[in-house]
């Protein structure tokens, strides 16, 4: 039993100096100013050999912090003032995203540790390349690599979250960039931080305006509970605007809350009387029960008394919502849609000379 715990145990000692060997090696080489080609070829195969003895969470982050600085290790020689061949070289999108995500990790790691191994030289690479980061982000919005620009701005932000133009930029490009889940992550981070900072910390953008974003984009990404919540403050912030107040009525035609949809848009609809879209929404939802009343109008062919009353019903309900078709028409003529369904409403009630006229 004794010779089978010593076996564990050498085995164990084995991989602990080998661990302790790989770190050496790799903190030797990573202090060295200029790396020969075999040097970095060495470099990069130790890295490969602590992640795969790695077993503690200190060596792991040990192994991932090296091998996210190898493109800084392998630029020759590393200086203050890197050259623009280096940094074009550096900073290829995702290159420049591992590095980030590198150092992220391990000073998060190591702000909760006693001992800090690598922090004071993250730093100090970070005051470097914090600039070149900033503009390398904008360089890629220049490209419309919008997603990736984000990405950048962000990481940016998350290394010096005093310059909050950084996370503001974040925003913006992760619109331009349609990834609009990062986008409503980054406004909420912007609303959170407040508006009464000064200089670097303040943002450029207005409170109303990052309301009505955080509610636009919970309301395009289908957060509709969390969308009518954000909705109290974009209008409250915004009490004028009727997109905010159009936006909110289709959550509710979203989940088939037609009556309180309804009751919405007319609401609308009161304070702006000339918005054709508005117009052409209330007759369409008028008509909402044509495609179910005509079902039953072509099972009820033989039932001549029931036949008659559902097209009295059909062309009642026509009657009443072709004034909204008429006014939309009116206020936007060139409007096919509108055109379509007004030809439809009069061609129901009968008034094919009136149909024949839309053209």
């Amino acid at each position: 039993m004794k010779k089978i715990v010593l076996g564990v145990l050498l085995v164990v000692t084995t991989v602990t100096n080998a661990q302790k060997d790989e770190l050496k090696t790799l903190k030797k080489m990573y202090d060295k100013e200029q790396l020969s080609a075999d040097d970095f070829s060495k470099y990069k195969e130790t890295v490969l050999k602590l992640e795969a003895v790695a077993k503690t969470e200190e060596d792991k982050v040990a192994a991932g912090f090296y091998k996210a600085m190898q493109p800084i290790v392998e630029m020759s020689p590393r200086s203050t003032h890197p050259t623009l061949m280096m940094i074009q070289k550096l900073f290829a999108p995702e290159i420049f995203t591992s590095i980030v995500e590198g150092m992220r990790k391990t000073l998060e790691f190591e702000s909760k540790q006693e001992k800090k191994v690598f922090t004071d030289d993250i730093k100090n690479t970070i005051d470097i390349f914090k600039p070149i980061f900033k503009q390398v982000a904008f360089d890629l919005n220049d490209l419309k690599k919008y997603k990736e620009a984000s990405k950048a701005f962000y990481y940016t932000f998350q290394f010096d979250p005093a310059d909050v133009a950084n996370l503001e930029n974040a925003a913006i490009t992760a619109m331009q960039g349609q990834d609009y889940i990062s986008a409503e992550k980054y406004f909420r981070e912007i609303n959170s931080i407040g508006f009464n900072g000064v200089g670097l910390q303040k943002f450029a953008a207005k409170p109303e305006n990052v309301a009505k974003n955080i509610f636009a984009l919970s309301f395009f990404n289908k957060n509709d509970e969390q969308a009518k919540i954000d909705f109290i403050e974009a209008i409250k912030l915004n009490p004028e605007d009727l997109q905010i107040q159009m936006d909110h009525a289709a959550i509710y035609y979203r989940n088939n809350d037609i009556v309180t949809y309804q009751k919405l848009i007319e609401g609308i609809l009161e304070k702006d009387p000339n918005n054709a879209q508005l117009q052409y929404n209330v007759g369409y939802l008028l008509l909402n029960d044509d495609t179910k009343i005509v079902e039953e109008i072509n099972a009820n062919l033989k039932n001549t008394k029931k036949y008659d009353e559902l097209n009295a019903k059909r062309k009642a309900m026509f009657l009443k919502a072709l004034p909204y078709f008429e006014r939309a028409h009116q206020l936007d003529v060139a409007n096919e849609d509108t055109k379509t369904t007004l030809r439809l409403c009069y061609e129901t009630l009968g008034r094919k000379d009136k149909a024949a006229s839309v053209k």
